[in-house]
């Protein structure tokens, strides 16, 4: 049985993660969980994202999800921009992220609906914003990236890092692979973490590691067209 449903221990009926109340004899299953709290679902995120993503799916008010989502979609177009600048000089535009990042809102709207037919049946009970939820907080590593990484290859290379004229290979090239490596760990991270919460849904480790491989793959491609 999928994780995302949990057993009345009074009658048996099965319940999805987001209710605390029995719908079938009233029993309180689980305290209430009106928020999140930012910081503490950080740490769990990377101690048990398990965990993590059933309170998401738990929680009344998913806070910071649009402000996860947007700022991680902005870290991944900047990515993209400054990979694609080694062969086309592509530059950065706020209209093309703006509409990158309309377009990637959309498209997880839609994939929810894909997953609520999918789902669709009596007992599941699926619903999109605990999906939209659940993606917004697995980018959190492209987060990471934004404010950590992203800042310290600045501070390392300033505007070099947008012009490759030089390459950040030439003019520091320890620090080139250095980021590279950690850059590389935040996809792969994100990538985990996308896996973890498709899990809860579907029970299967495959199809959601293969699920978050294609998402990702998906994201990252669509900035190409936004360039």
């Amino acid at each position: 049985m999928s994780s995302y449903l949990g057993i009345c221990p009074n009658c048996s009926e099965k319940n999805p993660l987001f209710r605390s109340v029995c719908k079938n004899c009233g029993r309180t299953l689980r305290d209430r969980l009106p928020g999140l709290d930012f910081w503490k679902l950080f740490v769990l995120l990377i101690e048990d994202p398990n965990q993590a993503f059933t309170q998401i799916i738990q929680s009344e008010q998913k806070n910071f999800a649009t402000f996860m989502l947007f700022a991680s979609l902005f870290k991944i177009y900047l990515l993209t921009t400054i990979i694609s600048g080694i062969f086309s000089f592509a530059q950065f535009s706020l209209f093309n992220f703006i509409m990158f990042s309309a377009g990637s809102l959309v498209g997880i709207i839609l994939l929810g609906f894909l997953f609520k037919f999918v789902f669709n049946k009596k007992a599941f009970e699926f619903r999109i914003k605990d999906f939209y939820a659940g993606i917004s907080y697995s980018f959190m590593p492209q987060l990471i990236g934004l404010f950590v990484i992203f800042t310290m290859e600045f501070i390392v290379f300033g505007e070099q890092i947008f012009t490759f004229n030089p390459s950040p290979f030439l003019i520091k090239k320890n620090f080139a692979y250095l980021f590279s490596i950690l850059e590389s760990g935040i996809i792969f991270w994100n990538i985990f973490l996308l896996s973890k919460m498709c899990f809860i849904y579907t029970s299967q480790k495959l199809l959601s590691y293969l699920f978050a491989l294609l998402f990702l793959s998906l994201i990252f491609c669509a900035t190409l067209f936004f360039l």
